[in-house]
């Protein structure tokens, strides 16, 4: 998996990142980890890494847009429940082309180190209680919830543990070619 600092490209134009992360991506296989400062300032950067990849691999628009939306919602909980202020967080991208589709995965990790930060089982647990409501009911401080966005848009979510002490977020989903 190649690794990159997001602070490499946050001083660089849309175009110069565009060539960047073009490098790193090759017959519809990206495969790239970016590190971060746990900071809201960084979102719109990473915004621009999922549209640039979404072109790159040839998803439609909407896709990009779904897909965007379900990282910066991603990464919203990493900084605001998962880790301090200055705590370095991860984002992966993972796609393939096989089986007649793209698999998108993407996965993003924080620090573990707020003091509302959760365990996988946590959120297995609240993911099971919401299921329970129909996830019709959230708690919310921009009236979105993870759930609630990922729940219609991915075929697949997992929480685990990382051996930092974090939490990974990760989802799965299959888009035709």
């Amino acid at each position: 998996m190649d690794k990159i600092d997001i602070c490499t490209l946050s001083a660089e134009s849309n175009l110069d990142r565009d060539a960047f992360i073009s490098k790193y991506i090759t017959n519809n296989t990206v495969n790239i980890e970016f590190s971060y400062l746990s900071d809201f300032k960084n979102a719109k950067i990473l915004r621009d890494i999922v549209s640039i990849i979404g072109r790159h691999i040839w998803l439609s628009r909407v896709v990009i847009s779904r897909l965007t939306l379900i990282v910066d919602e991603m990464n919203n909980n990493a900084i605001e429940h998962g880790s301090n202020q200055w705590d370095v967080n991860k984002i992966r991208f993972m796609c393939e082309p096989k089986e007649g589709g793209l698999f998108v995965c993407i996965e993003v990790e924080d620090s573990g180190k707020w003091w509302t930060a959760k365990k996988a089982l946590d959120m297995e647990t609240l993911r099971a209680h919401q299921l329970r409501l129909g996830y019709k009911w959230h708690n919310s401080i921009r009236w979105r919830w993870l759930f609630m966005i990922i729940v219609n848009l991915v075929d697949r979510v997992y929480f685990k543990d990382s051996k930092n002490g974090g939490l990974i977020v990760w989802i799965k989903n299959k888009y035709e070619l």
